[in-house]
């Protein structure tokens, strides 16, 4: 039983794995597009700096900084999305946690 148990869970632990990274490539591909619609002279640049200077990366991050924080209603859903994934992993590793916990507390009685 116990054995089942942790199959079970890993499988959907690995299902869960699949779906947020599939999630988080969807969300990753419509923020790039959205930065290259915004900024279709610098997009390369945002999206793979080649920093000289700290101040340089402190303009970078500034400047991402404004774009996640910006009240552009795709950028509102990516940001709501986003944290979504997030709470999915979180809850995920709370599961996992979990039935670790009760395998450890049902493992001795089962055996």
């Amino acid at each position: 039983m116990v054995d089942a148990i942790i199959r079970l869970t890993t499988l959907l632990v690995a299902v869960m794995v699949v779906i947020n990274l599939g999630h988080a490539a969807v969300l990753a591909a419509k923020l790039a597009l959205r930065v290259r619609q915004q900024h279709p002279d610098r997009w390369v640049w945002l999206c793979l700096p080649t920093w000289t200077s700290p101040r340089e990366a402190f303009a970078w991050l500034s400047i991402w900084r404004a774009i996640l924080g910006s009240a552009d209603p795709l950028v509102v859903a990516l940001r709501a999305d986003g944290r979504c994934m997030i709470v999915r992993h979180a809850q995920l590793f709370a599961w996992t946690e979990t039935w670790a916990m009760l395998v450890i507390l049902m493992a001795p009685y089962a055996a």
